[in-house]
């Protein structure tokens, strides 16, 4: 069903790596992104800083390779922005090997709607590389939800009903007719405990994936120049 959704996607996907030098240490993140429109790439605003942590410090170099292009030298990028209560940052890249970008759903997409996701969970760093294997994830959205966050702000998301592969933050979400219809950022996991009060084990324990809507990536990224 998403075999030629895939075929299309996977030209605008990129592995996203950022790095600080500390000492005589780099200290790396990685995850997923997509291009949205020339050269800007969206990813989660979490993945770009240390340790993937949003409250620590951002990273200072960031490199992305399309999926297509692993095994070439990686491109540079650059920050344009980040929004870390909405969990969305945008990467610039001054001279693209590629341009091609997603379309990006303007609408809010029905529950019970097949979607599909396509990126770099499980991905990682070590002193041979950036290990990277593009991996397909399938799911439904069951639900579009908007909750008041700490902030202040009113936060909207797609929750879909499959767990995801670790490190799936930045994956874009799209439906059959390869039209994204958001971003993986996290998942939202259910406290139970076990009658004895203890925690119960992960594989008895809810978990729903997360996911920023496209139409607060469009507006983000218009609100900072970004043009479609």
């Amino acid at each position: 069903m998403f075999q030629q959704a895939c075929s299309t996607i996977v030209n605008k996907v990129y592995g996203i790596r950022c790095d600080t030098i500390m000492g005589v240490q780099v200290n790396s993140s990685n995850g997923t992104g997509f291009m949205i429109a020339p050269g800007v790439i969206s990813t989660a605003a979490h993945l770009i800083h240390l340790n993937s942590n949003i409250s620590a410090p951002q990273h200072t170099l960031f490199k992305v390779i399309r999926a297509p292009d692993i095994g070439q030298q990686m491109e540079q990028a650059q920050l344009i922005a980040e929004d870390m209560v909405r969990d969305i940052a945008l990467l610039r890249i001054e001279q693209p090997r590629s341009n091609q970008s997603v379309t990006l759903n303007t609408n809010i997409v029905p529950i019970g709607t097949s979607s599909g996701s396509l990126g770099f969970p499980l991905a990682f760093v070590n002193q041979t590389g950036f290990n990277l294997v593009l991996r397909f994830q399938g799911a439904n959205i069951s639900a579009f939800l908007t909750s008041l966050h700490q902030s202040g702000r009113n936060l909207s998301f797609y929750e879909t009903d499959a767990l995801m592969y670790n490190g799936s933050s930045g994956c874009p979400g799209f439906t059959s007719d390869e039209i994204v219809f958001g971003m993986h950022t996290a998942v939202r996991n259910d406290p139970r405990t076990t009658p004895q009060g203890q925690q119960a084990s992960l594989s008895s324990r809810l978990a729903i994936s997360l996911w920023v809507p496209s139409v607060d990536i469009i507006a983000f990224a218009r609100s900072n120049g970004v043009t479609f």
